[in-house]
């Protein structure tokens, strides 16, 4: 009998990433915010952060994509499902966690 097992991370363990990044203060603040995300109940939704605010919770990545090219057009901007485990995507031999696609 076999099961299929995806592997994912804790959100406990979720790397940070470069400083560099032109997401990293938004990935940040996710990181420093999903524990709370999560108590309140809002696994499963979209949250939308732009710098160290997180602008709101959508049901769909697609209400979140539109209220984030509504505000911010071209600017960066995090979208990204609450999740107490996040999927891994392995590339050539590195280990991330899998992004929502737009």
């Amino acid at each position: 009998m076999s099961t299929t097992h995806r592997n994912t991370v804790h959100y406990t363990q979720l790397a940070p990433t470069r400083p560099d990044s032109p997401l990293a203060t938004e990935w940040e603040t996710y990181r420093r915010e999903v524990g709370r995300l999560l108590a309140e109940g809002h696994e499963g939704k979209f949250v939308l952060i732009k710098g160290t605010e997180i602008v709101g919770l959508y049901d769909t990545q697609e209400a979140a994509r539109d209220v984030g090219v509504q505000r911010y057009l071209l600017e960066a901007h995090l979208i990204h499902q609450v999740r107490t485990e996040e999927p891994i995507l392995r590339i050539r031999g590195h280990n991330l966690p899998l992004p929502c696609r737009r």
